[in-house]
């Protein structure tokens, strides 16, 4: 039993290191890097005072040299763009401004919308600097024709576009084509103190009525792209960083009209006003840090409805712009590893842990975090970032069946602090780094104490490397955690759905009820082909031992396993007569824990393609094999999992067009006649450059052969160690609409609204219970069943009115709106609920925010 994990690394090992090994000889007789012949820009210095207005009339500009050589990346890969379009270069002591003249022979696509808005079908040009010449790291800056503009932190893994830099861009069109011209401050950018700077540079250009995308240094589809691969912006001299200061206090008001229930303390009226600051300094010219005190740190768009019922908790993404805007840098390992994430921001201002034991109580929502300090940038060839949060502690009002008031806290002073440190190399070939995750707690009363833990610390290292002219990357990371607590602490995270180290059948686990302090590990490793003409793959193992927990200040699923993945993909990128590009995947996945029972055994096969009418098309078929579940009983004996077959099919048609489709269907058919399928369409339309409405309803019915209900005590039943464990079949059925209207007035002032209706429904069966372990087999159970029907009526929405009234200030009008009813039916009648809905009481929240920057 404990052989076979090390069997299992150590066979991973031998491949990666054999893949590796070719690699190697592949990086050594190529004929050498892109690198070598990479364009180049150069920067002049201006002579006279450059005035924003789309024109480019300064004599600075007829001065710099010009850019005007690009390639298509689409739809004619490789050839010469079909427009001219000239850029060039000059900087101040302030700033650095680009200027672009984009000539065009035919219609100019112009569309309004919010900043960061999806790019659409309208025409776009975009500026992606690497300051940090670190091969990894850029700053993009993107306009379309009527001033509107997107800017994101790039890099060679993903997007970031909650990042909102202060800069300036003016447009105008005429009729050669249209022309932008940007301010960009050096006080936005990170970059290092040297006299003379080479940064990596990138322009890009969308011409939205063909789908055409071409850019000043191509690199083909079949080879690794990105941050690495732009080409360099030389002639910047003696330049500074500008301004070290910015500083956004702002004021937020709010009114709350909300059903209260049985708290006896709140009215249903309720107002607050508040103030906060949020501060930003320029440590240097490329490390930063952001402050906040007194922190809004409210979402502006709700979370969506879910019902889960299911075993683990569900992930929601983060929308708080402190926490979203930066995040790269606190990244860490492969995506999808089994140790999950070492760092998951919503832990920080949570809902309270406790409840108090009266229904009349009064509970705070989320915890208030008092304050918040966020350090990144670079340092001495090093990428770093730190990030501290204090949350106050809370406490709830309650009133106790006899009528007294008494007080509890929920949740506990908490400190959260993470540090991320990575050191690129060769190029952004290769990158090493560690990091370090703390959640430190008073537990000052005894309720806290017996259910928190008292700290919680993960530790972790992580590498990169690509070899064979980056054809191919390995990578991986191994984590480490500790969590300390009183002894009732521990037995609480080790019965918890991620470990159920309670298992009565397992015996490479068991519960440590003197136990203090819970240690674990985790260990992921991948190698892969990331370019070439057609074939591309990869494999991938990991380890998670069975108390590693790193929930306090991350988000893990389960621990106890160990997986290895091997996928195959065969793509074509050359458009014919009927495709433009496809691709087809093999993959398998085998998961074990650490008895090395087989827990999970899935085979994929899929297709993604797109016409030449570019409509996107993606198909795929999954066989889960039989195999065993250990987590069904909820911490009791392992069951089967049933084999089952299923498929998916997506649709999308051209988003160019005003009137937009999308089209979902899934469909899974299981041993023990379970079935499970799903219907869901999207409809976009876009009535005008300044408004689109996106409609998107589904269905989904399924059943479930067996659904976990209870755990009984019964000493004299045996097969099943003295509990029964009590399931009912469950037939489910939902149907949910998620719609999205915005509306553009300008480039700085937009109107979005999301509204999202839904009703479930919960038909449970006769209750029954397990018979023996391993297997999945059931006998009525005798005993008192629960009654366990429901039908769930929900609808939330939201409305955001943004004015960025002066530059870096910004004014939101918000309203929210939650209503949600639950009745005891079980059967669904789409007429009733959906009338229910409507009479259901609504929670009614405004909220009025305004900001102003100073950049002293």
């Amino acid at each position: 039993m404990g052989r076979k994990p090390r069997t299992l690394f150590h066979f991973l090992l031998h491949a990666l290191a054999a893949v590796s090994a070719v690699s190697a000889r592949a990086q050594s007789s190529a004929p050498g890097t892109a690198t070598a012949s990479l364009p180049e820009s150069k920067a002049v210095r201006a002579t006279g005072r450059i005035h924003l207005d789309g024109k480019l009339d300064e004599p600075a500009w007829a001065s710099a040299p010009v850019t005007d050589v690009f390639t298509q990346v689409d739809p004619l890969e490789g050839q010469p763009a079909s427009q001219k379009t000239e850029v060039r270069v000059v900087y101040d002591d302030d700033a650095l401004y680009v200027g672009a003249r984009l000539h065009d022979s035919g219609r100019i696509t112009a569309r309004l919308g919010r900043r960061d808005m999806p790019l659409g079908d309208s025409d776009w040009f975009g500026v992606m600097i690497d300051s940090y010449h670190d091969h990894r790291t850029a700053f993009g800056f993107d306009v379309n024709p009527v001033g509107v503009r997107r800017d994101e932190v790039k890099t060679i893994d993903q997007d970031d576009n909650s990042w909102d830099p202060v800069w300036e861009v003016a447009t105008s069109r005429d009729s050669a084509g249209w022309v932008a011209e940007y301010r960009i401050p050096f006080s936005q950018l990170r970059f290092g103190s040297a006299v003379d700077h080479t940064w990596g540079i990138l322009f890009e250009r969308v011409i939205g009525r063909v789908n055409e995308y071409d850019v000043s240094t191509f690199v083909p589809k079949k080879e690794r792209g990105g941050v690495p691969r732009y080409g360099h912006l030389s002639g910047l001299h003696d330049v500074q960083p500008g301004k070290r200061l910015e500083v956004l206090p702002y004021t937020v008001s709010r009114a709350e009209y909300i059903d209260r229930g049985e708290n006896p303390y709140k009215t249903g009226s309720e107002y607050s006003a508040t103030a906060g600051l949020d501060l930003l300094a320029r440590a240097s010219s490329n490390l930063t840090l952001n402050a906040t005190i007194n922190p809004d740190f409210g979402q502006v768009e709700v979370d969506p409805a879910v019902v889960n019922l299911g075993v683990y908790e569900t992930f929601f993404q983060e929308k708080r712009p402190f926490f979203v805007e930066g995040s790269e840098i606190f990244a860490f390992g492969a995506e999808g590893t089994s140790g999950g994430q070492l760092f998951y921001s919503r832990r920080i201002g949570r809902e309270p842990s406790l409840a108090p034991p009266t229904a009349a109580s009064d509970v705070p929502q989320v915890t208030t975090i008092l304050g918040a300090a966020k350090l990144s940038g670079k340092a001495a060839g090093w990428s770093l970032g730190a990030l501290e949060a204090v949350t106050d502690k809370e406490t709830a009002r309650y009133r106790t069946p006899d009528g007294v008031d008494n007080e509890m806290t929920v949740e506990p002073l908490s400190n959260y602090f993470v540090g991320r440190a990575r050191r690129e190399m060769h190029d952004g070939r290769t990158f090493i780094g560690g990091i370090v995750s703390a959640v430190n707690r008073r537990l000052d009363t005894d309720a806290l104490a017996s259910t928190l833990r008292n700290s919680a610390y993960a530790t972790g290292v992580d590498f990169r490397h690509e070899l064979g002219d980056r054809t191919w990357v390995v990578q991986g990371d191994a984590e480490g955690s500790r969590i300390a607590g009183t002894p009732s602490a521990m037995v609480e995270v080790q019965e918890q759905p991620n470990h159920y180290l309670q298992r009565p059948d397992a015996d490479h686990l068991g519960v440590d009820s003197s136990a203090t302090s819970l240690t674990g590990y985790s260990v992921n490793m991948s190698v892969a082909k990331q370019q070439g003409e057609h074939w591309r793959g990869s494999i991938a193992g990991a380890l998670t031992s069975p108390r590693y927990e790193v929930n306090d200040m991350g988000f893990s699923y389960r621990t106890d396993r160990q997986d290895a993945e091997l996928d195959v993909r065969y793509v074509e990128n050359r458009p014919g007569k009927t495709w433009r590009r496809w691709e087809l995947t093999a993959s398998g996945r085998s998961e074990h824990n650490y008895a090395f029972d087989p827990i999970l055994t899935t085979a994929t096969l899929g297709a993604d393609a797109q016409t030449v009418g570019y409509w996107t098309i993606f198909v795929n078929a999954q066989q889960f094999f039989t195999a065993y579940d250990d987590r069904l009983t909820r911490g009791g004996p392992m069951a089967i999992r049933p084999a089952n077959l299923g498929g998916n099919l997506m649709m999308e048609s051209d988003t160019r067009k005003p009137v937009t489709f999308g089209l979902g269907l899934g469909v899974t058919k299981g041993d023990y006649d379970q079935w499970s399928w799903t219907a869901g369409v999207e409809v976009g339309l876009k009535g005008s450059s300044r408004w689109n409405l996106t409609f998107s309803p589904s269905v989904t019915r399924q059943r479930i052969a067996a659904q976990y209900v209870a755990t009984a005590d019964d000493s004299t039943y045996t097969p099943t160690f003295g509990h029964l464990y009590i399931f009912a079949p469950l037939d489910q059925t939902q149907v949910g609409i998620e719609t999205r209207f915005n509306l553009t007035f300008t480039p700085r002032l937009t109107l979005e609204t999301y509204v999202q209706p839904l009703i479930s429904s919960a038909d449970y069966g006769q209750t029954k219970q397990l018979v023996a372990p391993k297997t999945f087999d059931f006998v009525p159970y005798t005993g008192a069943a629960p009654d366990l029907d429901f039908n769930l009526r929900s609808l939330r929405g939201n409305a955001v009115l943004r004015w960025e009234w002066r530059q870096g200030s910004t004014l939101y009008v918000a309203w929210q709106q939650q209503r949600a009813d639950l009745a005891p039916y079980g059967d669904f009648s789409l007429g009733r609920d959906r009338s229910a809905l409507f009479r259901a009481r609504p929670d009614n929240i405004f909220v009025v925010k305004v900001n102003y920057w100073l950049n002293p």
